[in-house]
């Protein structure tokens, strides 16, 4: 999985935003109050813009953590920080358009 920080836009405002597969898909996240990490909206090539309702689950504490680090030290493209979104992803897949995260292989 090829990840990279990138910069939020104006329109779609989040704390992080991070781009995958050569800028083929955008996630934006942001962080609860207990410093958890949960995902806003996913943008995917060919597929548009999917923004989760109610129920989408977040990033548990010591992997947020873990991901946060990676993202402000720029040191994403890590077996851990793939895992992290990985499974992330894989456990939201029925908020998230699951053929666009296969499509895009992200699951």
């Amino acid at each position: 999985m090829e990840i990279r920080k990138s910069e939020p836009m104006q329109t779609r405002p989040c704390k992080y935003c991070l781009a995958f597969q050569d800028d083929s898909v955008f996630a934006d996240f942001n962080i609860n109050q207990a410093g958890c990490l949960y995902l806003v909206r996913i943008s995917f090539d060919g597929y548009c813009c999917c923004t989760p309702e109610i129920g989408i689950g977040v990033i548990e504490t010591k992997s947020s953590k873990i991901l946060i680090s990676a993202i402000e030290s720029n040191n994403l493209n890590s077996p851990q920080a793939s895992d992290i979104l990985r499974s992330y992803f894989l456990a939201n897949k029925d908020f998230i358009w699951e053929d666009s995260l296969l499509e895009h292989k992200l699951i």
